[in-house]
Order: structure tokens, then C-alpha cells, then sequence
């Protein structure tokens, strides 16, 4: 797909955090390493649009100046996951938490964390495993750890996306800090002996070609680790990694929304829809 003249100019998109009216269900989305709610925007309008009340969460350091992400870590992005969900908690309906990439680590630590406070949960294209040789080069790196914030790569000609009109409007940090691409990995070491704790249903959605987090080494990870009873996976066949914004954004809403109803007040859902 091409861009063309009515595509949006990527400087008046909207990367701040939202709230989206709704009772029933609440949802917290969690979008990824170096990206902005706007990642998640298009599929917590079309939860909205069903009457799930929504929150798009802005972790910490992010939607900003690189030295901004080069100033936080893992423990600072997931105590906004944290903030997001405590405010949803107070309305008082089931929760379900949604996370992308690096977000559906945190997801993933909030329903290990929470446990029933958290009906269930979805992970988006999770970053478990990175490719074999971007991870042997951060684990070499790690040496660097503590000017990890002084030292920044470029994080690649443009984002992990099939569709190029998404792409070419996708906001993204240019400039990728050492020290978070560290984090990153500090994290996925954490998460992934912890996914047996992860009892609530869960769905796992990613894309065969997925760049950045190889389909296969993290699906296979993931459902073979999860300590819940009730798991599925879809796999997607034109996407790359972030499938919330690319060509089968659409599907995606979709199965999320079918997943997720599930836990919610149907008939508060169905009158606020």
C-alpha cells in the first residue's frame, strides 16, 4: 500500500496518553519500547466503539526527546502499567490488560503480579526473544550497562511495518538510548521465568514475519510457558511487528474484542455500544 495526499502528517498525530468512556470491561493497553499510545489508538477505539471503557497508557520516558527513554527503565515503564491499571480498578468492573511488543511483557508481569484483580490478558507480537544476533550483540554490551544512557544507535531506517502508509506516519523514536535496549532485555530475563505464573486466560497474537520478534522462538516460548489453563494463539501472515497499526490492524481489533468480551457485564457492554 502507498502513502497518498490524505495520509496524516506524522507531527499532528496524537502520541499522548488516552481514556476512552465505557463500563462493563476495562482495558489497559500497553504499547511497546520506543513507541507511543498512538501504537495502540486504533485498537482501544474500536474496544470503545463495543463499550469497553479504555486507558492507552504512556510509560515513562517515552513519547519524547531519546535522552528522556535513555533516563528510565524497566522498573519506571512498568509502574505506569501499574498507575494505568490502579485507575482503572476504581470503576469497579473486570479488568483485562493489552500489551504490545515490550508492553505485553509488562501486561504479562501485571497479570503475574495482580492475579485476580486481572480477568485476562492479551500479548501483541510479545518480545520475549529478540533476533538471535541483535540479542548475542546486547548481551556483549552489557559491560556498557552503566553509560548506558550516554550512548545511542539509530534504531533502524523505519518501524517493524507491512503497510507503508502506516509506516511512514508512525511515530518512533530515531535515536535508540543503549540503556533501554538493555532494559529490554533485563526484562525478558525476568518475564519469562515468570510466565508460569500467569494463570488467567490469555491470547497471543503475532505475525509469521514479524522482524523484530521472531514469530516462532516467542509463540513457542510463550504458550508452552503459560501457566494458564485456558491459551490461544493466531498467527498473522502479512503483518510485521506492529500489528496494532498494520495491514491487519483490523483483524486484530477484531479477535481482540472477541477474546476479551468474555469477562465483561454483556448487557452493560451491549447498552453502551
Amino acid at each position: 500500500m502507498q502513502s497518498t495526499d490524505d495520509d496524516p502528517d506524522p507531527s499532528q498525530l496524537d502520541t499522548n496518553e488516552f481514556f476512552l468512556p465505557g463500563s462493563g470491561l476495562s482495558a489497559l493497553l500497553i504499547h511497546g519500547l520506543s513507541g507511543t499510545p498512538y501504537e495502540m489508538r486504533y485498537l482501544g477505539d474500536q474496544l470503545a466503539a463495543a463499550g469497553v471503557r479504555v486507558l492507552g497508557v504512556r510509560l515513562k520516558g517515552h513519547a519524547g526527546a531519546p535522552e528522556d527513554l535513555g533516563a528510565t527503565d524497566h522498573t519506571h515503564w512498568y509502574e505506569s502499567a501499574v498507575e494505568g491499571f490502579e485507575r482503572l480498578r476504581q470503576y469497579g468492573d473486570p479488568n483485562v490488560v493489552i500489551g504490545l511488543s515490550m508492553g505485553a511483557m509488562l501486561a504479562a508481569r501485571l497479570a503475574a503480579d495482580q492475579r485476580e484483580a486481572v480477568a485476562g490478558l492479551v500479548m501483541l507480537a510479545p518480545a520475549f526473544f529478540l533476533p538471535t544476533a541483535t540479542r548475542v550483540a546486547l548481551r556483549l554490551m552489557r559491560p556498557a550497562r552503566a553509560w548506558g544512557d550516554k550512548i545511542y544507535f539509530r534504531s533502524g531506517s523505519g518501524s517493524d511495518i507491512h503497510d507503508d502508509a502506516a509506516r511512514s506516519v508512525h511515530p518512533r523514536t530515531g535515536l535508540m538510548p543503549l540503556g533501554a535496549a538493555l532494559s529490554l532485555v533485563e526484562l525478558s530475563d525476568r518475564m519469562r521465568p515468570r510466565l508460569s505464573e500467569v494463570v488467567q486466560p490469555a491470547l497471543v497474537i503475532h505475525s509469521r514475519r514479524d522482524h523484530t520478534c521472531p514469530h516462532d522462538r516467542n509463540v513457542d516460548f510463550v504458550m508452552g510457558r503459560l501457566g494458564s489453563t485456558e491459551k490461544h494463539s493466531i498467527a498473522l501472515d502479512e503483518s510485521y511487528h506492529v500489528i496494532a497499526v498494520d495491514s491487519e490492524k483490523d483483524r486484530v481489533a477484531q479477535e481482540t474484542l472477541a477474546f476479551v468480551s468474555q469477562f465483561g457485564n454483556r448487557e452493560r457492554l451491549s447498552a453502551n455500544a
